[in-house]
Formats: structure tokens, sequence, C-alpha cells
């Protein structure tokens, strides 16, 4: 017999994303505030903004997710379905509720314009993503094949993204608050941003051997070159080989942590 707040889980887990997804499209198609999220960034132009056909990534996070919320979906009109992702979704608790209330009051931050606000909500956004995969055991424990595959992977490369995320909204907003750099140039800055994603990412793939968190990440990373590249000026051409050269080291370790990622 079922614990008696699974069907609730499953049903505020239905409601949150239906929210998100909502609020995610108006606010390319209304769009909120009467600007795209892509056209709120433009405001604040840095070397660490990626190519526009990066954020098509959100199509595979968004995708990957429905198909994790329609497998809970089915439980409901199905008891012995519900008894199999029962321990998954006890185990998962309202951890992914949360992602969803942070993932929204971020876009309604960003789109009127509270952009210190739109930090602390992309820092929450990333520590709610970094707890769920925690407690997800992400990377190294899990309790089935379906867990791995439906959780993990979609929200190893969630985490990924936002990390990447996270540090680009950082930079947006120091760049509207016309932040000195403490003396360093554009390009240094940038130069140390990549280095620091590229760090994080390794660090995280050492630890919870997640291919996705990593191939996120790499993903990002490439937008960020072919954003280099379409400038030619000698600094965006420095940006383009470091950025590929963080690439191919972060490459190597995915490659080295794909074994465990199939093994565990």
């Amino acid at each position: 017999m079922e614990k008696p707040n699974i069907r609730i889980l499953i049903l505020v887990n239905t409601i949150a994303f239906v929210v998100m997804l909502a609020v995610n499209t108006l606010s390319n198609t209304l769009p909120l505030n009467g600007k795209t999220p892509a056209q709120i960034s433009d405001l604040y132009p840095n070397l660490f903004v990626p190519a526009g056909g990066t954020f098509s990534i959100w199509g595979i996070i968004y995708t990957w997710l429905l198909v994790f919320v329609i497998w809970q979906i089915i439980a409901l009109f199905s008891s012995k379905h519900l008894s199999n992702i029962s321990p998954i979704i006890q185990k998962l608790g309202w951890a992914f509720v949360l992602t969803c209330i942070f993932n929204v009051a971020w876009l309604f931050a960003w789109h009127w314009a509270f952009l210190w606000l739109s930090v602390l909500l992309m820092l929450g956004l990333f520590s709610s993503l970094i707890a769920l995969n925690l407690q997800m055991g992400q990377g190294f424990s899990k309790i089935n094949t379906t867990e791995k595959w439906l959780i993990h992977a979609p929200f190893g490369i969630y985490m990924g993204w936002i990390s990447v995320a996270t540090i680009a909204n950082i930079t947006a907003v120091l760049v509207a608050q016309q932040w000195t750099g403490w003396g360093l140039t554009d390009a240094n800055w940038a130069f140390f941003m990549i280095l620091a994603g590229t760090l994080i990412a390794s660090f995280v793939l050492r630890k919870q051997n997640n291919l996705f968190y990593g191939l996120a990440v790499l993903w990002a990373l490439n937008g960020i070159r072919l954003k280099r590249a379409t400038d030619i000026s000698a600094i965006s051409h420095q940006l383009e080989l470091s950025t590929s050269y963080a690439m191919i080291a972060l490459l190597v370790v995915i490659v080295v942590k794909t074994r465990a990622w199939y093994k565990y």
C-alpha cells in the first residue's frame, strides 16, 4: 500500500511543472513586461554570453521534464505503476517543486529588472538543483534504471546549464552596475569565468559521475566559443581559443567518467 502523500506529490509536481512551462512560454511569446529574456540579456553585453542557438537546450530540458511528469501522471491511473514509482517519488519529495518555484520567480525578477533579486533567485535555483541531485544520489546511487534516466539524466543537464547561467546572470548584473572589474579587463574576467565554470564542472563530474551535467556545461562553453567566433577582434579570438582548450579539458573528464556513469 502506497504512502498517502504520493498522489499529492505527483499532483503538485504536475501543477508546478505546468505553471513553470506556461510562464516560460509567456516570457517569450507575450512577452512578459514587453521584452523576451534574450532582449533583456542584450541590454547587458559581455564576453561570457553564448550564441543564441545555445539556448535551445531549454527545449531538451523541458521535454525531458515533461516525460518525467507524464510518467508520474500515469501512476495516478495505475495502482501497479504507482506502487513501482512510489519509492522514487518519496525520495524526490518536494525538491522538484522548489526548483519550479525558483525558476518562475527568477523570470519575473529578470523581466521587471530586479537584477540583484534575480541573482539571489538564480542562486536559489542552482542550490535547489544541487540539493535535488544529492538527494537522489545523482551519479552513484539509484533505485532502478528508470530513476537514472528520468531523473538523474535530465536534472544533470538542468543543473549543468544553470551552473553556467548563474555565472552569466551575475556577470550581467555587474555590467548593469558598471562594475570596473578591480582593474582587470573584460577579456580577463571572461577567461576567469570560463576557467571557473570548467573547474566546477570537472569537480562535480568527479564527485557525481553524471555525464549529462558535463555535457550541458560543454554545450554552454561551445555556445560562448561560437559567439566569440563571430567577432574578428583579437580579444574574441583569444577567448575563442581559451574556450576551445577548456572544452577539450572538460571532454577528457567526461570520457574518463563515462564508464562510471554506465556502471552505477
